[in-house]
């Protein structure tokens, strides 16, 4: 039997807003209200599911980013020697290091929340919640430059995006804006049903996990959010819920057949969605989830 549409409409509705805004205000009044050097710049904004209008009642987490742009981090090691050296002889080592910037960071919300509130992981740092804030995700991070090209004259050929180091000592490069951009490109250019989409194939996965069907780890919200890009606008336009997800599962089922599933996407474009790094799903993952989707709505 299928899954009716007043549940896929239920599951397709976005979670509360409101206590999200309160964290992220929180965040940006604390780190706002540091005394810092005049020459220390930096960007402070959402990214992940509250961000992007993805976020379901689950959700509770809050990502928001701190993007140190005192200063910037390059490829310039992958552009050919003609461009690394007109690259060398135009920009100068900056003053401060994000590994600097990171233990001020850290120290001015430990001053703000307390010690005990302030939990510095691999990847991020936890702000634990309270008085009407959620739990909170903050990514100290630097602003990153992926070159195609450098030239004296030519200075603007790359596309931004974000870099940190996590704790083992590897890079992490990511494009949040980039992925939000393509994100509401899409939304757009499908009635505005694609992240209504997004949230109810979102919450069919938290179904899966409840039931024991599937474990949490196998369909992170990111790789659900970018696999689903990769479907084209006009299944989205589909007049009714139970029709997009038909038209989602046919969509992949054909492309297996095909063999395209290592040609898709990640939303913001700069990374193939399957892969071996971490910011890249595996495939035989997304399938088994593709399949658990499937096998839920013949029940």
């Amino acid at each position: 039997m299928a899954i009716s549409e007043t549940q896929l409409s239920t599951w397709s509705n976005q979670g509360a807003m409101v206590a999200s805004a309160q964290t992220y205000n929180s965040i940006q009044a604390c780190i706002n209200a540091e005394t810092w050097n005049n020459d220390v710049s930096y960007n402070i904004y959402l990214q992940g599911s509250y961000k992007n209008s993805t976020n379901t009642r689950g959700d509770s987490d809050v990502d928001v980013v701190l993007e140190f742009t005192s200063t910037f981090y390059s490829n310039k090691s992958e552009l050919s020697l003609a461009d690394r050296l007109e690259y060398e002889e135009y920009h100068s080592n900056a003053k401060y290091s994000l590994s600097d910037y990171k233990l001020a960071v850290i120290e001015t919300l430990e001053n703000y929340y307390g010690k005990l509130n302030v939990k510095v992981g691999s990847k991020s740092i936890k702000v634990i919640g309270g008085n009407g804030r959620l739990d909170a995700d903050v990514v100290c991070c630097a602003t990153y430059r992926k070159y195609n090209s450098f030239g004296k004259n030519n200075r603007r050929d790359y596309v931004e995006g974000i870099i940190f180091w996590d704790g083992s000592g590897n890079k992490v490069i990511n494009f949040p804006n980039k992925h939000f951009r393509h994100g509401a490109t899409k939304n757009s250019l499908s009635n505005n049903n694609y992240k209504p989409t997004v949230r109810m194939v979102k919450n069919i996965k938290s179904k899966l996990v409840a039931d024991s069907t599937i474990i949490s780890g196998l369909a992170p919200s990111y790789f659900i959010e970018c696999l689903l890009y990769n479907v084209p606008a006009s299944v989205y336009k589909e007049t009714t819920n139970q029709k997009r997800l038909i038209g989602i599962l046919s969509h992949f089922l054909e492309l297996d057949k095909s063999g395209g599933f290592q040609d898709l996407i990640c939303q913001n474009n700069q990374l193939k969605l399957f892969g071996t790094s971490d910011q890249q799903w595996d495939v035989a993952e997304a399938k088994q989830f593709l399949q658990a989707v499937l096998d839920l709505w013949n029940q």
